[in-house]
């Protein structure tokens, strides 16, 4: 009994040319050209440069938990001059605690004044600083589920088990396309996700 002969036209059918490949490559190359491009554009408007600052925010503030075994948080303000609204995460807050002078033993006695004056102690240093933009209106902000909208003031913590506060905040570019995006964690992860206002619903 002899074997079987493969069929060379069979094999050359099934199997693809070198050009066919070429082709194929080439269409994938102009295709993320123009796709990537305007998926970072997308990124570039004032909708989504808000919500990036947010979720930016929050995994700064999660991350510095972790790291420093404390508890950290994203403390969102009213800007100076009533534009906009500033994000900062960190230990601290962002602001430098004061020391006292009971913090630095000098070995020196006499009055006060004339010891050296302690610098002042960082508040666990800034893991990010950023900005909601003026065109971008705020629509609920929830932490732990309080409405949180009046306060001037707000401020979500992150512990060090990766946990933190349950928080919600809702954006709209007022001069744009009018969509309602919302920035969401989740409480048990500490990670944020964007979502449209269909899914908040839904949720």
């Amino acid at each position: 009994m002899s074997p079987r002969r493969a069929n060379p036209a069979r094999a050359a059918v099934s199997a693809f040319t070198l050009l066919e490949l070429m082709v194929v490559m080439g269409l994938v190359m102009v295709i993320i050209a123009i796709g990537v491009p305007r998926m970072v554009q997308q990124n570039r408007t004032p909708l989504g440069e808000s919500l990036n600052a947010v979720m930016e925010a929050c995994a700064a503030a999660r991350r510095q938990a972790i790291l420093s075994g404390g508890t950290a948080k994203v403390t969102i303000r009213g800007a100076d001059g009533g534009t906009g609204f500033i994000i900062n995460a960190g230990a601290g807050g962002g602001r430098p605690k004061p020391a006292s002078t009971d913090d630095v033993y000098t070995g020196m006695e006499g009055p006060a004044d004339d010891a050296p004056k302690p610098a002042s102690k960082p508040g666990g240093g800034i893991g990010f600083n950023g900005r909601i933009h003026d065109e971008v209106s705020i629509h609920g902000v929830f932490v732990n589920f309080e409405d949180r909208m009046d306060a001037e003031l707000v401020e979500v913590k992150f512990y060090s088990n990766g946990t933190s506060d349950e928080f919600t905040i809702g954006m709209r570019h007022e001069f744009g396309d009018q969509a309602l995006r919302f920035v969401q964690l989740d409480s048990v992860t500490g990670l944020a996700y964007i979502k449209t206002d269909y899914e908040i619903l839904q949720n």
